[in-house]
C-alpha cells in the first residue's frame, strides 16, 4: 500500500481565535455613581484620621465623683475642688487633679503593687504578705521537739493534737514533774506510746504490755520492723510506736514542798510551797491548818466534767466573771500564772489539804493572806488550757488529788 504524505499545518499561536466583540460605551449614570462613591470613601478616610489624631481628654460631668484608695501619695487637688475624707482613709475628690511633671515622676517611681480594680473609678491597692502559710499535714513519724521557756506538757500536747499522756508515754517519765527549756522530747504522730527496746523482746510481749493487738504494731505505717509475726524478736535499740497503747496511769501532780509543823496533819503550823519556780508560786508560806466546813467554790454553774485519773478535778461551767469562793479556810500559797495548764490560778493550804482554783479571769487575794470559807477569792474565766469559761476545782490530800464530790455534793 502506498504511503500517504499528509502534511499537518503549523498553527499560528498569535492568531486571534476568539470572537471579536463590539466595545460598547458605559452609560453616564454608572460613571456618576462610581465618582460619588470615590468621594464618599475619601471623606470617611479623612474623618477617621481626624478622630485618631484628636487628644483624648474628656471633660468629667459636673457631678461625677471618683474614689481613689492607694498607698501612693495623692497630689493636691485644685483649690476649687471639694475634698472629703472618711475614717477609713478614703479620699473623695470632686475633680481629678492635673499632675505636674514632678508629681508624675514621683508616681512613676512608686514601687508597683498588685491592684484590685473594681467597676467605676474605685482603685484598691493591697499589700500582700510574701510568706506562704503551709497548712498542717499529718505527721508520719516520731519527731523531736525542743522545749521552750514556759512550755507545759498540756500546751505541747494541745499544739500537736495529742493527749498529755501520749507525751509522757513517749519519753522518760521525769518530764511529768516539769519541763526544762532546751530538753529534746519525742512527739508521736498519733496518740499512744513509744519505746526503745532495751533487751531483745517479741512484738507480742510489747503488745501485751501496752494493751493492743500485736498486729496494730506490725501493720502500723509508723513502724518499719524487720519481723512480720507477733513472735518475731526485736533487737535492742529498735524503736517502736504503739498506736493507741497505754502505759501506767499518770497522776499529773505538781511538786509541793512541806517543812516543819505537825507531820500528821500535813505539816500544819509549818511551811508549804506549791509549784516552786512557777510564776504564781508564793514560795514557802505559812500553813496554819484547816478552817471550818467545806462549801462550794462557785454558786452559779453547770456540771461540765468529772474527776478521773486523767482529770484531777472537776470542771464547773460558769460565765466569765462569776465569783469564786474559798472552799475552806486557809492561807494563799499560790496566786498567778500556772505553767501546768491552769492559767491564772489560786491554791489555798488547809493543813493536810490543799484546794486549787484554775482558769480564773480575776484574782482577789495575795500571797500569805488568810481567808475564810466562802470568802470571794477571784472570778471564773477561760485562761490557760481551757476550751470555754469555767472553774477547774481540785481538792488534794497530802498533795494527792482525789474526787471533790466525795467531800461535798455538786
Amino acid at each position: 500500500m502506498p504511503l500517504l504524505n499528509i502534511e499537518e499545518p503549523i498553527p499560528d499561536h498569535l492568531a486571534d481565535t476568539g470572537r471579536i466583540k463590539t466595545v460598547q460605551d458605559v452609560p453616564a449614570w454608572r460613571r456618576t455613581v462610581g465618582f460619588l462613591s470615590l468621594i464618599g470613601a475619601a471623606a470617611l478616610t479623612v474623618a477617621t484620621a481626624l478622630l485618631l489624631l484628636a487628644p483624648n481628654n474628656p471633660t468629667p460631668a459636673p457631678n461625677a465623683e471618683s474614689t481613689i484608695s492607694a498607698t501612693a501619695t495623692i497630689p493636691d487637688p485644685p483649690t476649687d475642688a471639694p475634698i472629703t475624707q472618711d475614717d477609713g482613709g478614703v479620699i473623695n475628690v470632686g475633680l481629678i487633679p492635673t499632675l505636674s511633671p514632678d508629681q508624675a515622676a514621683a508616681l512613676l517611681n512608686t514601687p508597683l503593687q498588685p491592684l484590685n480594680v473594681s467597676t467605676g473609678l474605685e482603685v484598691v491597692r493591697n499589700d500582700y504578705n510574701p510568706f506562704t502559710i503551709v497548712p498542717d499535714r499529718p505527721r508520719s513519724e516520731v519527731v523531736q521537739y525542743t522545749v521552750q521557756a514556759g512550755d507545759t506538757i498540756y500546751a505541747i500536747a494541745d499544739r500537736f493534737g495529742l493527749k498529755p499522756e501520749s507525751i509522757a508515754w513517749a519519753n522518760s517519765r521525769d518530764i511529768i514533774g516539769g519541763l526544762r527549756p532546751g530538753r529534746i522530747i519525742n512527739i508521736l504522730p498519733v496518740d499512744g506510746a513509744f519505746i526503745t527496746v532495751n533487751n531483745e523482746r517479741s512484738v507480742n510481749s510489747i503488745a501485751q504490755e501496752f494493751g493492743v493487738d500485736p498486729y496494730v504494731i506490725l501493720d502500723s505505717e509508723y513502724n518499719n520492723l524487720p519481723v512480720s509475726s507477733p513472735e518475731g524478736t526485736l533487737a535492742s535499740g529498735t524503736q517502736v510506736v504503739i498506736p493507741g497503747g497505754e502505759a501506767e496511769q499518770i497522776s499529773w501532780n505538781v511538786r509541793v514542798e512541806r517543812t516543819g509543823g505537825d507531820a500528821s496533819n500535813g505539816n500544819a503550823g509549818g511551811m508549804i510551797s506549791f509549784a516552786p519556780g512557777d510564776p504564781g508560786s508564793c514560795g514557802l508560806t505559812d500553813n496554819p491548818g484547816g478552817g471550818g466546813g467545806w462549801v462550794k467554790p462557785i454558786g452559779s454553774y453547770s456540771w461540765s466534767r468529772g474527776f478521773s485519773s486523767f482529770h484531777t478535778g472537776v470542771d464547773l461551767s460558769a460565765a466569765e466573771g462569776t465569783p469564786v469562793y474559798a472552799a475552806n479556810g486557809g492561807s494563799v500559797i499560790f496566786r498567778g500564772w500556772s505553767t501546768w495548764g491552769y492559767g491564772y490560778a489560786i491554791v489555798l493550804a488547809h493543813g493536810a489539804f490543799t484546794t486549787l482554783y484554775g482558769h480564773l479571769s480575776q484574782i482577789s487575794v495575795g500571797c500569805g493572806q488568810i481567808v475564810g470559807a466562802g470568802q470571794v477569792i477571784g472570778a471564773s474565766g477561760n485562761s490557760g488550757n481551757s476550751s470555754g469559761p469555767h472553774l477547774h476545782f481540785e481538792i488534794r490530800y497530802n498533795d494527792i488529788p482525789f474526787d471533790p464530790t466525795s467531800t461535798m455534793p455538786f
